[in-house]
């Protein structure tokens, strides 16, 4: 497999992870406040160990550039967490809430 396409490879899982964490976040600021780091956590944890998995599957199965995948799961996989983090403290682009240290 060619670097660009690991490349991808890995920023298509990362872009996965990132989508489910913004959507885990807004789920979570629209319900229950006491209900809101239950379902943070816990869908962290579910991802985690689905990306987990993924990641050992196509570092086991596949011929990729594990650089170029890493580097570009990586990359998405931190935006990811920027996100989630900026809707959980209500700082998302948008957003009708004043900031948490307000």
């Amino acid at each position: 497999m060619t670097v660009s396409a690991s490349l991808m490879l890995g920023a298509l899982v990362g872009a996965v992870n990132a989508v489910g964490a913004a959507w885990t976040a807004h789920r979570a600021t629209a319900g229950e406040p006491g209900r809101a780091l239950n379902l943070v956590l816990g869908g962290m944890v579910v991802r985690m160990v689905l990306i987990l998995g993924a990641v050992a599957l196509v570092l086991a199965l596949l011929p990729v550039h594990r650089g170029a995948f890493v580097g570009g799961l990586g990359l998405l996989f931190v935006g990811g967490l920027l996100a989630e983090i900026a809707i959980a403290l209500g700082r998302a682009p948008g957003s009708s809430r004043p900031p948490a240290d307000a």
